[in-house]
């Protein structure tokens, strides 16, 4: 089983889903998260699954995000994939309302129409969206502004990170957890900056 005692330890998983051993690399993290949290692995999803859920959505899936869906189903990648029938607009979602308090500026009404939800952040209302034209990965915030975010170009750099962060957990006995989460966000924040990651984990680091 994977165990993180030094930062050294941590595996990137890929730079892009498709490269070689990427399913190698992935498949170890998926496989050492699920038995750290004594969860059952997912099976793949068929191809024809794939396809209705795009032709409810009207819209094609993010390449990537359809290969991983392919080979390791709605996996637990550190945070919790959208079962196929929750995903869907965000506008059409109660999360949206403004009576929840969300005042989206001019520019997050404008962007808001194509943002489709697939994946729940720790199941906390915030979700992660992609864009149904461009594929690129949003953010939506509903605790405070800016409540959309653009997070990532491709879905492929929101899986390697939730990945890298899920490793956290499987600190082992030379290593405690709070050096586990330091690694991790280092790591991460090497890749896609500190402010991004103070956006999307609440972290308060780095003073």
């Amino acid at each position: 089983m994977l165990e993180i005692n030094k930062k050294e330890d941590i595996i990137i998983p890929f730079d892009q889903i498709g490269d070689d051993d990427w399913k190698i690399r992935t498949s170890q993290i998926i496989e050492a998260i699920a038995d750290n949290w004594d969860d059952e692995l997912t099976a793949p999803v068929a191809a024809d699954e794939i396809s209705e859920l795009e032709n409810k959505l009207g819209t094609t899936l993010p390449e990537s995000l359809s290969i991983f869906y392919q080979t390791f189903g709605l996996a637990n990648i550190g945070e919790e994939l959208q079962a196929f029938e929750d995903i869907g607009w965000l506008k059409d979602t109660d999360a949206t309302d403004p009576e929840h308090g969300v005042d989206f500026t001019a520019e997050e009404q404008a962007v808001l129409p194509y943002l489709i939800t697939f994946s729940d952040y720790l199941g906390n209302g915030n979700m992660f969206c992609f864009h149904s034209e461009t594929k690129e990965i949003y953010y939506f915030d509903h605790d405070e502004a800016p409540y959309i975010y653009k997070m990532f170009s491709t879905v492929d750099d929101y899986i390697k990170d939730c990945l890298i962060f899920g490793q956290s957990d499987l600190f082992g006995e030379n290593a405690t957890q709070e050096e586990a989460d330091q690694w991790t966000e280092e790591i991460v924040g090497e890749m896609i900056g500190k402010h991004k990651i103070r956006k999307w984990r609440y972290f308060d680091g780095w003073e």
